[in-house]
């Protein structure tokens, strides 16, 4: 009978560290509470002026003024297209650090002819 009574108390002891150890808050990073807001990504559309090894330059017609917008590419850029000087292209980007970091690039030839 004692060895019974004894065998219960054990499991139970086992049982109830075993859930207070699976019960513990997940770490920040896991649980995904991220302090710091991700900037909301910005669309333009313009003409590819220059391309470089991991950036290009886009320029943007907006009345009568011609601004030229440079973007970095990096490993998560998605390109549709090739990057060809004189081609039209719509980008999807964020900034960050003042440098605007292409997301999404989607190449139109500069003949016009559309690869779809």
């Amino acid at each position: 009978m004692r060895f019974r009574t004894s065998l219960c108390l054990a499991t139970l002891f086992v049982v109830c560290f075993t859930i207070a150890a699976w019960s513990q808050p997940l770490p920040a990073q896991l649980a995904g509470d991220n302090l710091e807001p991700t900037p909301d990504n910005q669309s333009l559309s313009g003409q590819i002026a220059s391309v470089g090894d991991a950036e290009f330059s886009v320029q943007v017609k907006k009345d009568k003024d011609v601004n030229t917008v440079q973007f970095l590419v990096d490993g998560q850029t998605k390109v549709e297209g090739k990057l060809a000087v004189g081609a039209e292209v719509t980008v999807e980007y964020r900034s960050q650090e003042g440098r605007n970091i292409a997301v999404r690039v989607i190449v139109t030839p500069a003949s016009g002819m559309n690869l779809y």
